[in-house]
């Protein structure tokens, strides 16, 4: 029987832990995403590999598409979310899935988690109206709601939120420095 909690199979990451320990290169891992325009402001965006040691360990079952717009204000047709709106997804998901277990991994049971961000912008950056103001966000604030059961004290469940607000990847790499690089490939 699979050892459970908060819905998080905790057997799974007891067997990742081990498989690092044995061979601590599995645990350099790399995410990938691939797009491709789909004319004005739309990408349709593809998530079908994972690396972990340089293998990719995601199944061919496991292929996922998103598409990506802007809202018509931005030049776009507002039919799916942009980019901003996938990013605020992505640490609203991390906060979420990483606060279930740690929360798991504490003996932690748990009714509710539910997580709210906020990324304000001044646009003048974006729309290159004033150089003065940046064009990435000028601040981020998020809000989780958390509700425990069957005796989750408060000590508990502010515990498995304030460990993943030093742990989370998303907030990271959001928060952190971050060493990014680019090229260019022109077709002719």
């Amino acid at each position: 029987m699979s050892n459970v909690k908060n819905g998080v199979d905790l057997d799974n990451i007891q067997a990742l832990v081990g498989a690092i320990q044995s061979d601590p290169a599995i645990a350099k891992v790399q995410f990938k995403a691939q797009s491709e325009w789909k004319g004005g402001t739309k990408a349709s965006v593809t998530v079908s590999e994972l690396f972990s040691n340089g293998q990719n360990i995601r199944s061919e079952a496991s292929k996922f598409h998103l598409m990506v717009d802007e809202p018509g204000v931005l030049g776009g047709t507002d039919e799916h979310p942009n980019p901003v709106e996938y990013l605020a997804s992505a640490l609203c998901g991390c906060l979420t899935a990483g606060i279930a277990t740690n929360a798991a991994l504490f003996g932690t049971e748990l009714e509710k988690i539910n997580v709210e961000v906020l990324v304000n912008f001044d646009i003048h950056g974006v729309l290159g109206l004033d150089r003065s103001k940046p064009s990435g966000p000028l601040d981020l604030h998020y809000k989780v709601t958390l509700k425990g059961k069957n005796g989750a004290t408060v000590d508990q469940l502010i515990k498995s939120k304030e460990t993943l607000d030093k742990k989370s990847p998303i907030k990271n790499t959001i928060q952190l420095p971050l060493n990014v690089t680019t090229e260019v490939v022109i077709e002719e």
